[in-house]
């Protein structure tokens, strides 16, 4: 722990941050938040305007019984029972048990409704009671526990797949707790079996499905401290304890100490500066700073964790604190039907992630990185599929990206799905037979925090770019889209410079239907490297592109005179398709896969 740390402090300073947030956003005519909605292409059609969040004004109860000032407990006992009148509490309905995300909107006019709101608002309710229950007056404890014993039961139903891994880990909580809290054995044993059979799923490869997601680790150790903090069950809190372990476990894995980053690669990611969110801040006791919260639009989840009793293992800091030299990380996520590899590089000054994979949704980090800035802050190194339909660029949700990956080097191949999302992975399918608007589509290499350019070239195959500390060497080796050759370019980007490899454009938007443009990939190879280290990836002779039946293959031998081989597919066919048409060698033999851990949760 930091010398100059002090948990309560902190405590005391999140819980003032979130509710000065709150006391600003509060309506006293509608007993609830009221903030600007922020745009959410999925789920809600409130894209925008005034509205009235219930997770956040259910969060801003539980923070007003913290507080205890005077008209504090009235106002959340308002905002209580109001949260309790807009669940669906009809077991007939499909939204039965949930919420909308706002009150204007009832779960049963959302597209789709999210049944998430059950697991968020389920812990909520369970940290006011147990917390703050023995004060509440006898009708609004009533209205609660209902609404907490609604939610469970959705929660069972849904039954939500344990590769679900935070939603998987919240339900299990709510059910555990609000078994015993509501008497209700049933709903207990059934928590007590979903943990078991959670922690079978992370044994079959030994990690998580949703691996190295930041805000989702952050959830998961938040809920399994919970389960620490508020269920007794012997058996129950000794499987938690290596639930947890095998969490920091993995944290660690990818963890560069240099950057205070996490490195690819990410099944989920909502930011690529991790900074130190107030989970992380309290986990670790201090020793990576503790920035005092801004929360914005309502929002009161930093201010919950003042409610949470983080407790990191001992044998979590010296591995925090200190890269054990330059050394690379693979590690299995996924087993059947498409295994999911991550293979992460670190060393003193660059730490660069890649997942064999995956599909090119905007909360993806299949090619990620950081390297140390000549002032000591972090660059990040992003890459990414943009489309732009005339309206807006955004990630396209229906490219897939293969890679294989020796150290810092990479090879890449990049191609597209259909049926497939647009915006998201599945809510948004563009099916066969579908026209679609774009203006252009472009694998992006974002480079945030480089040494920014005055105007855009063209990038003839292969370029370098310094980043002061570190280089970036990149190689477009070939690809086709429609019987065009795609092409590349540097361009000035917003905190630093974007390479894009440009599979389309048009000077004005363009209906496609892919069962009209054959080919359509691009391949190449990627290093991010220290200055002055392993010269040679520009130009790149050794890169070759093969086209063959079905697939597109990239080989290349790297700086290092390893052999990488990835293929995958050269036109537009289903996701299932493309993972069967990936394959890798590394050196002439199938990259390694190994498991992050051979012990097994339950034994």
């Amino acid at each position: 722990m930091h010398p100059a740390w002090s948990a309560a402090e902190y405590d005391r300073t999140l819980l003032r941050a979130a509710l000065a947030e709150g006391d600003r956003c509060w309506d006293a005519e509608a007993n609830l938040l009221q903030v600007e909605a922020p745009y959410n292409p999925i789920h809600t059609r409130i894209k925008g305007g005034l509205a009235h969040p219930t997770r956040n004004s259910l969060h801003y109860a539980l923070l007003l019984l913290e507080r205890g000032g005077e008209g504090d407990a009235e106002r959340a006992h308002a905002v209580i029972r109001r949260i309790a009148g807009l669940q669906d509490r009809s077991p007939e309905n499909a939204t039965y048990g949930i919420w909308g995300y706002y009150a204007e909107e009832p779960a049963a006019e959302m597209e789709p409704a999210d049944w998430n709101w059950a697991d968020f608002l389920g812990i909520a309710l369970l940290l006011v009671d147990a917390r703050h229950g023995d004060r509440l007056p006898a009708g609004v404890r009533h209205e609660l526990r209902e609404s907490l014993r609604h939610a469970a039961a959705s929660i069972v139903r849904r039954n939500v797949h344990l590769t679900y891994t935070n939603v998987a880990v919240m339900g299990t909580f709510v059910t555990l707790a609000a078994g015993k809290l509501l008497d209700d054995e049933e709903l207990f044993a059934y928590g007590k079996d979903r943990m078991v059979r959670l922690s079978q799923a992370i044994d079959s490869t030994g990690s998580f499905t949703e691996f190295n997601s930041p805000s989702y680790w952050g959830v998961v150790l938040q809920t399994l401290t919970l389960i620490r903090q508020h269920v007794t069950d012997e058996d129950t809190l000794e499987l938690n304890d290596r639930l947890h372990d095998r969490l920091w476990l993995h944290f660690l894995a990818r963890w560069h100490p240099p950057t205070h980053q996490l490195s690819g690669p990410m099944a989920r990611c909502y930011s690529n500066d991790l900074g130190v969110p107030p989970f992380l801040a309290k986990a670790v006791g201090g020793l990576l700073g503790a920035p005092e919260p801004r929360p914005v639009r309502g929002e009161m989840a930093t201010g919950v964790e003042s409610c949470v009793d983080y407790r990191m293992p001992d044998w979590v800091r010296p591995r925090l604190l200190e890269l054990e030299g330059a050394h690379e990380h693979r590690e299995l996520f996924t087993g059947s039907p498409a295994p999911e590899t991550g293979t992460t590089w670190l060393d003193p000054v660059t730490t660069l992630g890649s997942v064999n994979h995956q599909d090119t949704w905007l909360q993806r980090r299949a090619l990620f990185g950081h390297w140390v800035r000549p002032d000591g802050t972090s660059g990040h190194l992003h890459v990414h599929l943009m489309k732009d339909d005339g309206a807006e660029d955004f990630d396209f949700a229906s490219g897939v990206l293969s890679t294989v990956q020796s150290g810092p080097h990479v090879a890449w191949l990049t191609g597209f799905a259909c049926p497939a999302g647009d915006r998201h992975h599945h809510l948004d399918m563009i099916e066969p037979g579908d026209r679609f608007r774009a203006r252009s589509l472009r694998l992006v290499v974002d480079l945030i925090g480089a040494p920014p350019v005055a105007e855009a070239s063209a990038v003839d195959g292969g370029i370098e770019v310094d980043l002061g500390t570190a280089r970036l060497d990149f190689h477009l080796a070939g690809g086709a889209f429609g019987g065009r050759t795609p092409t590349a370019r540097l361009v000035p980007h917003a905190d630093g410079v974007r390479i894009e490899v440009v599979l389309f454009e048009s000077a004005t938007p363009a209906e496609l239907d892919w069962a009209e443009l054959g080919d359509t990939f691009a391949a190449g190879t990627l290093s991010l490297v220290p200055s002055g280290t392993e010269q040679g990836a520009r130009p790149a002779p050794d890169v070759e592109v093969n086209v063959a039946g079905d697939r597109a293959e990239v080989r290349w031998t790297t700086p290092r005179g390893n052999r990488l081989t990835v293929c995958g597919g050269r036109s537009v066919v289903s996701r299932e398709a493309h993972a069967a048409l990936h394959s890798a060698t590394l050196d002439g033999a199938e990259p390694p896969s190994p498991r992050l851990s051979d012990s097994l949760l339950v034994p």
